[in-house]
């Protein structure tokens, strides 16, 4: 049965500019809005690539509960003396707040994983 996953921007990254490995699409595949401004911004043509990837990904847009999660993370962070990527705070907080896994490239996840157990992540 396919699970419900957030793909970060280096899977989205991986899947269509160096066809990567694409079996993890067979997941029921979502995507912050944040990893479409990461993927698309040094795009030739940003507005096709960012039609194409809202027809091909359920979008998770900024909600209470993701901002909330990610002033928790990053409050955690900062006590704990670690320095992760603002963007990649909001997209575990993503992740976090619909308690969905994030399928990711990108190593900085592992500091949040370390303070947040219950933060579900997959890094291939």
């Amino acid at each position: 049965m396919a699970e419900k996953v957030i793909l970060d921007t280096s899977i989205l990254i991986d899947i269509f500019d160096r066809d990567g490995d694409k079996q993890i699409l067979e997941n029921e595949c979502h995507i912050n809005v944040l990893s479409i401004y990461e993927y698309i911004r040094y795009k030739k043509n940003p507005e096709e690539q960012k039609l194409l990837l809202e027809g091909a990904f359920e979008t998770i847009n900024f909600s209470n509960p993701i901002i909330l999660k990610a002033s928790e993370i990053f409050v955690k962070l900062r006590k704990a003396g670690k320095t992760v990527n603002e963007n990649d705070v909001y997209i575990a907080a993503s992740a976090m707040a619909n308690k969905i896994r994030l399928f990711t490239m990108d190593k900085d996840f592992k500091e949040i994983k370390k303070l947040f157990p219950e933060f579900k992540v997959s890094i291939v």
